[in-house]
């Protein structure tokens, strides 16, 4: 049996990637591994900016873009996040409240549209 801690932080939707992640992948994988809150400050596709408290559950890889699923505290909602329009995130002192395995099942029943990532293209940004 998988315990929280040792649950995968990452998941592969599609082939290997040549891309590097940036540096701040690095901050929210240690978040997922020690299930610890993290405040991210975000920009949208429009440029928007918001700051935002996430339950980092895991990053996952697609062909072109990484995305970080999370639940999110402002949204009461599970949200993706593309990683590179997050700012460097900083680790909060809390837990959250959720086992994560319990988490990541949740995302996969109540949000399956994670699925429709597959198809997105960003260019040369990932």
């Amino acid at each position: 049996m998988t315990t929280n801690a040792q649950a995968p932080a990452l998941v592969s939707a599609a082939s290997i990637s040549e891309r590097s992640d940036p540096a701040h992948v690095a901050t929210l994988l240690d978040a997922i591994r020690r299930l610890r809150k993290v405040a991210i400050t975000y920009e949208d596709g429009d440029g928007a900016i918001s700051e935002r408290t996430v339950w980092p559950i895991t990053v996952v890889y697609f062909d072109h873009v990484r995305v970080l699923a999370a639940w999110c505290e402002r949204r009461s909602a599970f949200r993706h996040f593309r990683v590179y329009r997050v700012r460097p995130a900083s680790i909060l002192d809390d837990r959250y409240p959720e086992r994560r395995s319990l988490l990541m099942r949740r995302w996969r029943e109540q949000d399956r549209e994670w699925r429709s990532f597959l198809t997105v293209s960003d260019g040369a940004r990932g």
